[in-house]
């Protein structure tokens, strides 16, 4: 689960320590889609 808290370096460590078990393509977009989103609703 990420949360606010998680900056760039820790969502880094994290996929360096799932060891290619996450698909990093779709976490960027799903990351990206969030951002976005948050960007309309203000």
């Amino acid at each position: 689960m990420v949360t606010v808290t998680m900056t760039p370096t820790k969502i880094r460590e994290r996929l360096e320590e799932s060891e290619g078990r996450v698909d990093t393509e779709k976490l960027v977009s799903a990351l990206e889609y969030v951002r976005d989103d948050g960007r309309r609703r203000h």
